[in-house]
């Protein structure tokens, strides 16, 4: 933990960027579903590494990014570039803005973003020109335009990779003040060390707790009541999930028995079970066939 730490200390003497940067902002207040305050936290402290996951989206969203620009410069007759990337807040150096593109003449920013087709289905992203936007988009342009000054902010977003949207955020110092004081007192965690709250329910808490703990060191330590009562919920959840999976298999049962070798079976009020014969490829096993049972909603009835 010390070479981890001294790690940290000697990455910001040579001038690594450990700040808060727009795309921090959301974790950093606790309001990314990705990647929790903690783990930013633990990241900036040196205790762990910041290691973005590589996919085929996120490489096409990088290669969509120019095209996208580019058509919003189109449609807004408008020039782009780059001019200095990264800004620092005049009164809180913890703070940056990693600046993609601006408008030339124009106190205005711009964000491109690349998302799927159904997102505007999924509530992500409202009516074009309206301020409709994730609240992780929402809180990075808030940050960006708190440390560079500019009063509007731009973002270009494609959907399905055939559709442009444009939604048009301006500055909201309200909204500024609460952002600014949710990172300060982040970064004031990162500067002394001390821990903020861990997220124990998210769907990220136990990759992070491996990458936090990744070997074992051969001690033992004396767990507190604390970790009695969890462990005694851990007891509890494990014993009601066999007990509802054995419901589950008993209703199967019924419903098996009931069907007997019959393809479909129709429910008086809707719906159906379907089986099926389905043969799994014998690979370091021995091929084998079983019979699969699912239930089919009504109105999603499909034949075949």
């Amino acid at each position: 933990m010390t070479q981890q730490l001294e790690r940290y200390r000697n990455a910001r003497i040579a001038g690594q960027r450990l700040e808060v940067s727009g795309q921090d902002s959301a974790a950093a207040l606790g309001q990314n579903a990705v990647k929790s305050a903690y783990q930013l936290w633990a990241e900036r402290r040196g205790l762990i590494q910041d290691e973005p996951p590589e996919s085929e989206k996120m490489n096409f969203a990088r290669i969509m990014e120019d095209v996208i620009a580019n058509q919003y410069a189109m449609t807004r007759a408008a020039r782009l570039h780059r001019g200095n990337p990264v800004q620092r807040h005049p009164r809180y150096p913890w703070m940056v803005s990693i600046m993609e593109r601006m408008l030339e003449g124009e106190r205005r920013g711009l964000e491109v973003r690349n998302v799927d087709l159904l997102a505007p289905d999924l509530g992500d992203w409202g009516e074009p020109g309206s301020g409709a936007i994730p609240v992780e988009c929402t809180l990075q342009v808030c940050h960006d335009m708190a440390v560079t000054g500019y009063a509007v902010w731009d973002i270009a977003v494609c959907i399905g990779g055939n559709r442009l949207q444009v939604y048009t955020i301006e500055r909201d110092l309200e909204l500024e003040q609460m952002l600014i004081e949710g990172e300060h007192e982040f970064w004031q965690c990162v500067e002394s060390g001390r821990e903020p709250d861990f997220s124990y329910d998210s769907a990220q808490a136990q990759s992070l707790l491996q990458k936090l703990y990744p070997h074992t060191d051969g001690s033992t330590v004396t767990l507190d009541d604390t970790i009695q009562y969890w462990h005694e919920v851990k007891n509890d959840a494990q014993k009601q999930a066999r007990t509802y999976q054995a419901v589950v298999d008993t209703a199967d049962a019924h419903i098996l028995k009931a069907m007997g070798n019959a393809s479909v079976g129709t429910l008086p009020f809707g719906g159906e079970y379907r089986r099926r014969e389905t043969t799994r490829e014998g690979y370091a096993v021995q091929a084998q066939s079983s019979i699969e049972c699912c239930f089919v909603a009504a109105g999603n009835r499909r034949d075949g």
